[in-house]
């Protein structure tokens, strides 16, 4: 579908920025255009960063048709491919295919040969089809081939078109030659073309001698996946100071590793059954932010030296992604997954088919390594199977396990950064570790450039939402995003002007938006109703909060105390647990230690920054709000 310019600006605001377009140096014009094309960026530079068209057309003694028109030519065009961008200022460059618009000409309307003889080619059933195959049977020298001399071919031509039972009165039979021209002019370009193809694949292709026969680069591929890890942990609850341990269920832990070097550049440890789309944002940011180790504070836990991930070399290794290879999970095709991979790093996602896990070899083994060092080696493990020898006791099922939340983060942090250090047999006797190094020293690794890694933003996204403002009731304006009504001073100057806003958020707080006009004016924060400002929250979890309300029947006007009160009151079920975990380090904006210290209020239990309780995991005031 074809959009306009002012379409294309709206979908992709970035486009905006004409430094950041491609640049085409000006010694490869010839020498008539470089002037005009001078120009035309000029033109194109005040365009993009002005709001009135006349004002730029008054500078540059032009009409505001013709900036509209350089407009069209590098941004509009078709919605599925790219735009041209900087090609379309080069004067006379043709940069859409021309088309037939009008029909063909007859005897009794004539309206052009412009493009007649492609459209004839697209109308004619099978005409395309033959005519190749005429000019294949000579290249591949078969025994019932013609002479591919142009009047042959244009014999060939007509007695198609006989065959189709074309229109006596319709072009071609509306020119003298019979369209003779253009049958011979497409003859030399096919033949040119179907010869070259059928020679590429008779040869084998050339060897690239600057790489590696078998093409082994770090960053070329890497595997993303999520695994369930079979250990139930603690968490210490306190209420009304009384420490509570809760059994926890299983967690997931999600790590991505590189496949030529089988390094692992990070993982993350999601306390949900279901990890969701942030939890994968979340990978990706331990990936690239240049890795610290964690504060210990189990006893008897240590690094190994040297032990990191390649995001912690001293080399400071900008990570890229080349092709990621992810099974068919909902989250890996979040459109935020999904922007962040391709449009931002410039990677190729690859999904695979269904119910292949084979493919993805290497992350499962990494999955076997963490079952044997970290999840089958505590009693309170689940085991692969409901027979596994490994399982936890029935006697041990009654009491809470012995290892904690934190304790299982610390000791996977351990286990995969020792893997990252051991030599492997299969790879020459060396560390992932130092091979991926050793590849971004000598190969030709692909790094993100520094503009991107400055704007590396995963968890901000934006949207277009519609702007509300019910005049006649006396109301303010405001804006719906995610099931909630947000308002701010900056919708009063555009209300009755603007009917859609773009706002941009981040996904893990989103008591806060910020507001743009379509055209990239600042409106200033907005801030969404006074329940939810409360704490600090996610997406999902004000997306779950709705959900869980048509079996809980919260009172809206605190969900959020409501969703935290329901928690506590069914506190002993393991998945409850797990989720009392998640909502506290969404509650505490990303604390180091996972602690709720003590509060004076005693209505929700409001968390605060972590105190003199740092031997507890989980801490939470009085409990007089949930009796």
């Amino acid at each position: 579908m074809r959009i306009t310019w002012k379409e294309r600006l709206e979908e992709h605001p970035m486009l905006r920025r004409f430094d950041e377009w491609p640049i085409i140096p000006l010694d490869s014009l010839p020498r008539r255009k470089r002037k005009a094309f001078l120009r035309n960026q000029q033109i194109m530079a005040q365009a993009l960063n002005s709001d009135k068209l006349k004002e730029v057309a008054r500078k540059n003694y032009v009409s505001c048709g013709r900036i509209s028109q350089l407009l069209d030519r590098c941004l509009g065009g078709d919605s599925e491919q790219p735009p041209v961008l900087t090609a379309g200022l080069i004067p006379y460059r043709v940069v859409v295919e021309k088309r037939r618009q009008r029909p063909l000409a007859t005897l009794s309307k004539q309206s052009g040969s412009a493009c007649a003889f492609k459209s004839l080619l697209v109308k004619v059933p099978g005409l395309v089809e033959r005519l190749e195959a005429m000019i294949m049977a000579k290249i591949k020298d078969s025994p019932h081939a013609q002479q591919l001399t142009p009047m042959a071919f244009h014999g060939e031509f007509k007695r198609l078109l006989r065959e189709a039972h074309w229109p006596q009165d319709q072009y071609p039979y509306t020119t003298a030659s019979l369209a003779y021209e253009s049958v011979r002019r497409y003859l030399d370009q096919r033949t040119d073309e179907l010869t070259q193809a059928h020679q590429q694949r008779r040869q084998p292709p050339p060897r690239d001698l600057s790489i590696p026969s078998k093409r082994y680069r770090a960053l070329r591929k890497i595997q993303i996946d999520e695994h369930v890890v079979d250990l139930q942990g603690r968490v210490n609850l306190m209420l009304n100071d009384e420490l509570i341990p809760l059994r926890h269920a299983r967690a997931n832990v999600l790590v991505a590793m590189d496949v030529d070097t089988s390094c692992v550049l990070g993982y993350y440890l999601a306390p949900t059954g279901s990890p969701n789309q942030q939890d994968m944002l979340t990978l990706l940011d331990n990936c690239v932010q240049p890795w610290q180790p964690l504060e210990l504070s189990t006893p008897g836990l240590s690094y190994m030296p040297g032990a990191c991930f390649p995001s912690g070399l001293e080399g400071n290794f900008p990570i890229s992604f080349g092709v990621v290879q992810l099974d068919n999970a909902l989250m890996h095709r979040a459109q935020s997954v999904i922007d962040l991979l391709c449009e931002h790093m410039g990677a190729s996602i690859s999904y695979g088919l269904p119910g292949m896990p084979k493919v993805r070899a290497l992350i499962e083994s990494i999955f076997d390594y963490i079952n044997d060092k970290v999840s089958h080696r505590p009693a309170s493990t689940s085991g692969s199977y409901p027979t596994d020898p490994k399982r936890e006791s029935r006697k041990n099922l009654k009491n809470p396990p012995v290892i904690t939340f934190q304790t299982l983060n610390e000791a996977l942090s351990i286990v995969l950064t020792e893997h990252n250090i051991t030599p492997m047999a299969s790879l020459g006797y060396k560390s992932p570790l130092a091979l991926f190094e050793h590849h971004c020293s000598t190969h030709f690794v692909r790094y993100v450039p520094n503009i991107l890694r400055r704007q590396w933003q995963p968890f901000i996204s934006s949207k277009v939402v519609s702007l509300h403002w019910y005049k006649h009731e006396n109301r303010l304006p405001h804006i719906s995003f995610q099931y909630e009504r947000y308002y701010g001073p900056g919708l009063i100057e555009v209300a009755g002007k603007e009917r859609r806003i773009r706002v941009q958020f981040n996904r893990r707080d989103i008591r806060t938006l910020q507001a743009f006009t379509m055209e990239g004016i600042e409106l200033g924060a907005l801030l969404v109703s006074t329940p939810w400002q409360r704490f600090p929250h996610s997406l999902a979890l004000r997306a779950a909060i709705h959900k869980q309300n048509k079996q809980a029947h919260f009172n809206m006007r605190d969900p959020l105390a409501d969703h935290f009160r329901y928690l506590l009151e069914n506190r002993g079920k393991p998945d409850v647990a797990l989720s009392l975990l998640r909502v506290y380090t969404e509650f505490t904006a990303g604390s180091d230690r996972l602690l709720l210290a003590d509060s004076d209020e005693t209505s929700v239990g409001r968390p605060s920054i972590p105190g003199k309780h740092s031997q507890y995991l989980w801490h939470t005031s009085s409990a007089n709000h949930c009796e």
